[in-house]
């Protein structure tokens, strides 16, 4: 009887063995697991912040062609308005002179 109830307690303690090493193993995958993922939210964040940099430079791209768009604009107005005072100042004229 007593031999049966050492061999029930090593069994008992075998198993409690075996989850043990069962739990170790669950943690040390969840652990690479979470390094995994923590490598993946750093390579991500690196490559939000590429993303960042290309999309700043693109803006300021865009604005370096509005300002020359918009001095071309100008410089065509300013033609445009001296055109038309010449224009006024030559109907004036008298060839033009309604009779």
């Amino acid at each position: 009887m007593a031999k049966a109830k050492i061999d029930q307690v090593l069994e008992k303690i075998s198993s409690l063995e075996e989850g043990q090493q069962k739990h170790y193993d669950l943690i040390q995958k969840q652990g690479v697991v979470l390094e995994q993922v923590a490598s993946d939210v750093k390579a991500v964040a690196e490559g939000h912040a590429v993303i960042r940099s290309e999309m700043q430079r693109g803006f300021e791209e865009v604005k370096e062609q509005i300002k020359l768009v918009d001095d071309k604009v100008t410089f065509v107005s300013d033609k445009v308005n001296i055109i038309d005072r010449k224009l006024d100042e030559h109907i004036k004229l008298p060839a033009h002179a309604v009779v």
